[in-house]
């Protein structure tokens, strides 16, 4: 059986095509897609924010997928359950990573307060610290915080 000039041809060039798209795609993707840095963990807040909630200085919990961030702000004797939802993604504080800047918004119980709050935090987090400004209730103020290494 002899196979027909045309067929071969056409198959010829579907394969081309494939393999220098594939080729076009794959150089594109490794000169400009990058994964976001990773800033998901636990901060340990200096800044002393909502005094009469918490009696010490609080955690920040982020989770983090890619350049979408969950987080909360939990007492430091927190439970497992309640540093594992930020992370799990069911925090009550959700936003991005966008240009290295942390954006995270929304209504949450701080501590010990039983109303839930409308808050914003815009951040950036180099070398495990975490700087930036919280807005509580349209009232913004300093946030600091530090990564919390977990134990080796």
């Amino acid at each position: 059986m002899k196979a027909n000039p045309k067929t071969v041809a056409l198959y010829l060039g579907m394969i081309t095509f494939a393999v220098i798209t594939f080729g076009v795609i794959s150089s594109y993707g490794a000169t400009n897609l990058h994964a976001p840095k990773s800033i998901g963990g636990t901060y340990v807040l200096d800044t002393a924010f909502a005094p009469d909630c918490f009696s010490e200085p609080p955690l920040l919990v982020v989770g983090q997928s890619g350049s979408y961030l969950n987080a909360d702000i939990v007492p430091a004797d927190a439970k497992k359950n309640v540093l594992t939802r930020a992370l799990k993604g069911n925090g009550f504080f959700h936003g991005q990573l966008i240009d290295g800047k942390l954006h995270l918004e929304g209504n949450a119980k701080l501590g010990s307060c039983k109303e839930k709050q409308p808050m914003s935090l815009v951040a950036t987090s180099n070398d495990g610290l975490v700087q930036g400004t919280m807005s509580i209730k349209g009232q913004s103020m300093p946030l600091t915080g530090k990564k919390n290494l977990p134990p080796k």
